[in-house]
């Protein structure tokens, strides 16, 4: 859901008064309130763990309301006599008024897509019938919710694009009601999957019934939902012996013919199980992998799947794995592991699109499904990339490309000629051509060199003695690209520098740089960000 106006105004509007009222500090500045530290302390296999401040965890108590009290106090008497406030207010409402659209998913000639436009707190659910056909609305939340807190979001569609599944979310919580609606009448089935945290939900090709995976008390379960049944008496089919510790997704191929179940451990996922099911030869769920501690998962195509790993590739590999004969021994390394990180792989119009992180910026490069190269696709600058879905018997796809201070534009892609188009630019009052993005390196505490993204107003002298908003996040092996940021786009129009380091802890350089920032080596993040302050001054 998208929060609404109100609070992201807030947020942002904080966000540029507080920098700027650190950038205007001097001596006689109001200072902070003081903060009691308390005699806490636990002891902890022998270990002594203060915990000073333990106190503010009760936010009802009478001397933590204080401290809140006083607290706001502080930050309004710094921010509160800053010229500009109401140009600032002014111009970040209209960096929040840039409309938002989603990937499309072609099904049967059918384009299904999210979008919120400028004016509006949440997305609606579109549908065009065909590629530059007019825009229908299919389900709009605003009407659901006089506070529009009400939001709706693409669950499934079958492949001739006639039935949609779609979850309708109270509030932001994690549960979603599961709706169905017949697309060409826009009536609303009887079948409704009651509210729950869904992980996959998937309409049989013809219609017949529903797998879905949820969260249960006992853990996640995959069930099967015959139509027209009740939910309550749906089929457990998969999920027994799985604690709550665990996440379970399940897909259903285009053809109806494989059900894939995945089992994924940890927050990082550093173990995945595979299990797949020939649905029309009706043979027993099998087993692709269970006993191996690295992750795996990928497309299926046909009778084969391809599977990004990190089995023996700490930048992971490509695997090739036949479907009608999946014991290991008959696994193929059809893409070796290379210098960088394998990021992504997808299955369209007979290719194989495989993403790579290298030193921080996408590449993707076209692969034959013996694993021959065949190309690669351009991208027009340091951005953020996303989406390359598709399907294998359809030449198309839509990746979505934004930067710092570019909104996003959805392009078209043909795999088969090479050609690309535009499918979406949103429109922004920015332009990215008054800006200049560029990565430096800069040396960590303990020597090893880390990257970051700087970006500036061109022009600009790079003096030392501009304000600089240095952001950063190194952990579960989330990698930081440069990504539309209305926060970055204002603090650029305005002078400011934008750094934005990769941090040890992600997924930057594959696995290794991972296990760099965690556990025990939990301090090199910080180092990592201290240093690049450092290196900034």
């Amino acid at each position: 859901m998208f929060p609404t106006y109100g609070r992201r105004l807030r947020w942002l509007a904080a966000t540029a008064l507080i920098t700027s009222a650190l950038a205007a500090q001097s001596p006689s500045s109001p200072k902070p309130p003081e903060t009691r530290r308390a005699s806490v302390v636990d002891t902890v296999f022998g270990v002594p763990l203060p915990d000073p401040y333990r106190w503010l965890e009760d936010q009802q108590a009478p001397e933590t309301r204080g401290w809140i009290d006083a607290e706001n106090a502080y930050t309004q008497a710094v921010i509160g006599p800053l010229p500009g406030r109401e140009r600032i207010q002014r111009r970040l409402l209209e960096l929040l008024k840039v409309e938002t659209i989603g990937m499309p998913t072609n099904r049967g000639g059918r384009y299904f897509f999210s979008r919120r436009a400028a004016d509006q707190d949440l997305s609606v659910l579109y549908l065009r019938k065909g590629l530059h056909a007019a825009d229908e609305v299919l389900v709009d939340p605003h009407p659901m919710s006089p506070d529009h807190t009400t939001s709706v979001q693409f669950v499934d569609v079958t492949p001739d694009g006639k039935l949609l599944a779609y979850g309708v979310r109270q509030g932001g919580e994690d549960e979603v009601t599961v709706h169905l609606m017949d697309v060409d009448t826009r009536r609303l089935l009887a079948d409704t999957l009651p509210r729950a945290r869904y992980s996959g939900v998937n309409i049989t090709p013809d219609k017949s019934g529903i797998y879905y995976a949820k969260q249960t008390a006992a853990g996640p379960r995959v069930y099967y939902h015959p139509m027209g049944g009740d939910p309550a008496t749906d089929k457990e089919i998969f999920g027994q012996g799985y604690g709550p510790g665990v996440g379970i997704g399940v897909f259903v191929t285009d053809d109806g013919k494989y059900m894939v179940i995945s089992v994924s451990f940890g927050s990082a996922a550093r173990k995945v199980e595979l299990y797949f099911q020939n649905l029309l030869a009706k043979t027993p769920l099998t087993p692709i992998v269970n006993d191996v501690e690295a992750q795996f998962g990928g497309p299926v195509a046909g009778d084969h799947m391809y599977l990004r790993t990190n089995w023996n590739a700490a930048n992971g590999k490509i695997l090739d794995v036949d479907l009608k004969n999946p014991a290991r021994a008959n696994w193929r390394e059809l893409i070796a592991e290379g210098a960088f990180p394998l990021s992504g792989i997808s299955a369209v119009g007979g290719r194989l699109l495989v993403s790579y992180l290298q030193n921080v910026q996408t590449h993707v490069k076209i692969f034959d499904p013996g694993g021959k190269p065949l190309g690669e696709i351009a991208f027009p600058a340091i951005g953020a990339l996303g989406g390359l879905g598709g399907d294998w018997d359809r030449p198309e796809t839509f990746y979505s490309f934004s930067t710092l201070a570019q909104p996003t534009t959805i392009y078209r892609y043909d795999v088969a000629t090479g050609k690309q188009e535009v499918w979406a630019k949103l429109a922004a009052p920015v332009s990215d051509q008054a800006v200049e993005i560029k990565q430096v390196w800069y040396p960590s505490q303990d020597g090893t060199k880390i990257p970051m993204f700087i970006a500036h107003r061109r022009g600009i002298k790079l003096d030392g003695a501009n304000p600089t908003l240095l952001t950063g996040y190194g952990g579960f092996q989330l990698s930081q690209v440069p990504g539309f940021s209305q926060r970055a786009a204002f603090w650029l129009e305005n002078g400011g520098v934008y750094a934005l380091p990769n941090l040890r802890g992600g997924g930057e350089f594959g696995e290794t740089w991972h296990q760099a920032g965690m556990l025990g080596k939990k301090q090199n993040v910080f180092d990592d960000f201290i240093a690049a302050a450092e290196w900034l001054i």
